[in-house]
């Protein structure tokens, strides 16, 4: 009988058994223990005006993103020959652990965002956070990417594209920069209720643009509806709003004839694909 394959061997819907498996504890266990380290050095590099959360592993997707990513960069990077350093680009990289354990894994990682205070922190935890033997670098974004036309050996873009309005123009530019052949390792929220970025109808026209440059290096695999990591199930659901004052606001909200919001802000589910430029050489 041939062995099982890994969980994460596949695109597709984030599942809730992925994380009772064994392979997904053992990657968890490792970032963890990463992230660990990363936040141990924070009062050497967090500047007060970031904004976003410091502990972004124990959240309800990235407990699923992170190790899902960090699998197929693993997988793709033990291919590569190891006498260099492949060149791998954050996007939307915020000021995370992350690219640090990708440059673990020997890795020249460039982290791209549109915050320069992100751009100041990772420059400063560069200096005293792990990450040989690769290099963590850092190149502030605007409307187009930084980057050289096939500049870049692989892509990893973690629950970010969903937040950007002119997503098009984001896939044309991450088709450019990649080498043909590159690989790009993708995840985002999908919006289950109607409330948040993507839907069922954007997310039809995000796949069709997707097509268009990228190929599946893994295939979907359908997870039945009860299995699907949710924003509401998993180890870290989102908490409901509650206490007074929301019900106050609710009350005003409804005595002005207005539609009252959810309890919970929105639902999403967390989903990943492992992609490869289409784009021919030369």
């Amino acid at each position: 009988m041939p062995a099982a394959s890994h969980p994460f061997e596949r695109s597709g819907l984030a599942s809730l058994s992925d994380l009772e498996t064994r392979e997904w504890k053992q990657l968890f266990s490792q970032l963890e223990g990463e992230q660990g380290e990363f936040l141990a050095k924070a009062s050497q590099f967090r500047s007060p005006e970031y904004k976003w959360p410091g502990d972004p592993l124990h959240t309800w997707s990235r407990v699923w993103e992170y190790p899902y990513t960090y699998h197929h960069l693993q997988t793709w990077r033990r291919r590569q020959p190891g006498d260099k350093l492949p060149h791998v680009v954050d996007l939307g990289s915020g000021v995370t652990f992350f690219p640090f354990s990708v440059a673990r894994l020997g890795c020249r990682v460039t982290c791209t965002d549109t915050d320069p205070v992100a751009g100041t922190d990772l420059q400063r935890a560069a200096g005293c956070v792990p990450h040989k033997p690769g290099a963590v670098q850092f190149r502030l974004c605007g409307e187009t990417l930084p980057f050289e036309t096939g500049e870049v050996d692989a892509i990893f873009c973690v629950s970010v594209l969903e937040h950007i309005p002119a997503r098009e123009k984001t896939i044309s530019e991450m088709a450019r920069i990649l080498k043909p052949g590159g690989l790009l390792v993708l995840t985002m929220d999908l919006d289950l209720r109607g409330d948040s970025e993507i839907g069922a109808k954007p997310y039809r026209s995000l796949i069709q643009v997707l097509e268009t440059h990228f190929a599946y290096r893994h295939p979907d695999r359908t997870v039945h509806p009860a299995d699907i990591l949710t924003s509401g199930a998993g180890p870290y659901p989102v908490a409901p709003r509650g206490g007074l004052r929301f019900a106050v606001r609710e009350a005003v909200r409804r005595a002005l004839g207005r539609k009252p919001r959810p309890r919970v802000p929105f639902v999403l589910a967390a989903m990943g694909l492992v992609l490869t430029s289409k784009r021919p050489p030369g």
